[in-house]
């Protein structure tokens, strides 16, 4: 049986931890400064934030990277953007050879029942994880890294094996890493793996123009027009749309005899507005406008939806026992010490539970909420690239670029708010 005395300092050392702990404080409010410089163009600010936030013994460190990674993307860093992406990569590896299935120790599990979610090291969900790998890929391929990209291709599917393995399903490679990986397999003239990623894109989105240009491509270097096709340029235009929205908490309170509890699970809140596509011209000629190709906001969501009924299950017993223990340790204070003992001993542990019972909100915030792609034939020579946004009607001029048959011209482009970013000079990948 606990003393009255033993109680109370529990729960002041619980209060605390509580001013000063990433356990006790939700990660949108921790990473607000960098948010804020990210949706004000500041992105070298941002990151720097972002590395920041390696929380309670770095239980948030793959987002500190890749945040601050992201960071560095939007804003043309493409060599500090997969340094920090790569040293995510790194703590993702790490939680994977832990001994245990879900990847954590039972330390960290046993704290995360005394406490919350978030007493366990954020190992990232897996369609961000595939993500991270295709971002890797794009960024290694604008940086003429064809190599490192086809690695990251690699390790990409082997994630997908992984989780398939791990929880016994997959959300698969997603879209865009699928596009990406066909895109850096047909630099290297790997045209038989190109397609296979192609075909499997075509049979979930049939009409999509950057996909039926791709196979279309394929089918003429794989035929009497090869020579013909090795001499057309190219340009593949990824469009990065707004900035998935912050999780927020839905919470129930519920009263006991001598205390009250709580619980507490995540969902999304709404995203913030973003230009809905970008149309692309280059010289005098429209090349039409930018196409989904990843839901990632979607994909989130249902994500969340196929674990909420867990999260809600553990949140639950957690929350009643505590509440158990509350009262009994109330009930025997206000039989040792009277009654004001065990009504303080109630409010404190209420205070208790209602500081320590949060939902995990952690989440890859920078991620846009989805992405769209253009790839189409460019006649070689010099001409300038002009990006519109469909919706805000903000125009960039990115100058002028140097098209050449078996460089295709790669631009990133991203919208945040009501503006567009993108690099003013745009990186090409060489074909063997």
């Amino acid at each position: 049986m606990f003393s009255l005395e033993k109680a109370l300092s529990i729960t002041l050392l619980g209060l605390g931890v509580s001013c000063s702990s990433s356990i006790f404080t939700d990660y949108p409010e921790d990473a607000w400064f960098g948010l804020d410089a990210f949706e004000h163009g500041q992105f070298v600010n941002a990151a720097q934030e972002f590395q920041e936030l390696s929380g309670t013994l770095g239980s948030n460190e793959f987002l500190a990277y890749a945040e601050s990674g992201m960071a560095y993307h939007v804003g043309g860093n493409l060599e500090a953007a997969t340094n920090e992406w790569l040293k995510a990569v790194k703590v993702l590896d790490d939680y994977g050879d832990r001994p245990t299935i879900s990847g954590r120790g039972l330390s960290e599990g046993a704290l995360s029942m005394l406490i919350n979610d978030k007493a366990t090291p954020y190992d990232g969900e897996g369609f961000e994880a595939v993500l991270l790998h295709g971002f890797l890929a794009w960024d290694f391929l604008r940086l003429n890294k064809l190599d490192d990209a086809l690695v990251e291709v690699k390790r990409g599917y082997e994630f997908e094996l992984f989780e398939e393995e791990r929880f016994g399903t997959t959300y698969g490679m997603n879209r865009f890493a699928r596009f990406i990986a066909a895109l850096a397999q047909d630099i290297d003239g790997q045209y038989n793996d190109a397609r296979i990623d192609l075909e499997s894109l075509a049979k979930e989105m049939p009409n999509h123009p950057a996909v039926q240009y791709s196979l279309a491509r394929l089918d003429r270097l794989e035929s009497r027009e090869r020579s013909k096709e090795r001499k057309v340029a190219e340009i593949v235009v990824v469009f990065e749309r707004g900035r998935m929205p912050q999780k927020i908490a839905h919470e129930l309170r519920y009263s006991t005899n001598r205390s009250v509890g709580k619980f507490s699970v995540p969902g999304f809140g709404m995203p913030a507005y973003a230009a809905a596509s970008v149309s692309v011209n280059v010289g005098e000629k429209g090349l039409g406008s930018t196409t989904l190709i990843e839901n990632i906001l979607a994909v989130g969501k249902t994500n969340l939806d196929d674990r909420i009924g867990w999260a809600t299950a553990k949140a639950v017993a957690r929350s009643v026992a505590k509440t158990v223990i509350v009262d009994e340790v109330s009930e025997a204070a206000e039989e040792k010490h009277g009654k004001w003992a065990g009504i303080l001993v109630g409010i404190t542990g209420t205070l208790l539970n209602e500081y320590t019972e949060r939902a995990d909100l952690r989440s890859w915030l920078t991620l846009p909420t989805e992405i769209q792609v253009l790839r189409a034939a460019v006649t070689p020579g010099e001409h300038r690239v002009i990006l519109t946004s469909g919706s805000a009607g903000q125009q960039l001029d990115l100058g002028i670029h140097s098209f050449q048959a078996g460089k295709p011209v790669l631009i990133g482009v991203r919208a945040v708010g009501g503006r567009l970013y993108a690099e003013p000079n745009a990186h090409g990948a060489t074909r063997p």
